[in-house]
């Protein structure tokens, strides 16, 4: 398993960034088109008036899975798609996650495995965080 160190994962923010800007109008669209559907849908619109908002939500989240998969492939957790993210990492021996958020310049977060976003801390230190590769 990959464990990244604050700086590692710091250099892909400038990556992660520029494809968070070109996907998260994706995933506004997406949402826009489910609010449409339940509209139709509540209003009993035929399946021919509800397909052409069902394939052009199908097919921009194609898009935005095909847009992300390249960090999955890296080992970086995405935890939304509209821009947030956790790199695996050891702190004092045991895993953690650097937390990113779009917009954010750099990593500067952390939390436990099970905290999640609300459990975020800041990082004081970066060497506490040791980046390693494991079979």
């Amino acid at each position: 398993m990959r464990y990244f160190g604050v700086e590692e994962a710091n250099r892909l923010i400038p990556l992660l960034t520029r494809t968070f800007t070109v996907v998260r109008p994706w995933v506004e669209r997406v949402h826009a088109l489910v609010r449409e559907l339940e509209d139709l849908q509540d209003a009993g619109a035929s399946p021919e008036r509800t397909a052409p908002p069902r394939e052009e939500r199908d097919a921009l989240i194609e898009r935005i899975h095909a847009e992300l998969e390249q960090f999955q492939d890296l080992g970086v957790e995405l935890k939304a798609a509209d821009g947030l993210v956790d790199f695996r990492a050891l702190k004092a021996g045991r895993p953690v996650y650097l937390c990113w958020r779009f917009g954010e310049p750099e990593v500067s977060h952390w939390h436990e495995l099970e905290g999640g976003f609300a459990g975020r801390q800041p990082i004081v230190q970066a060497r506490d965080f040791t980046p390693s590769y494991l079979s």
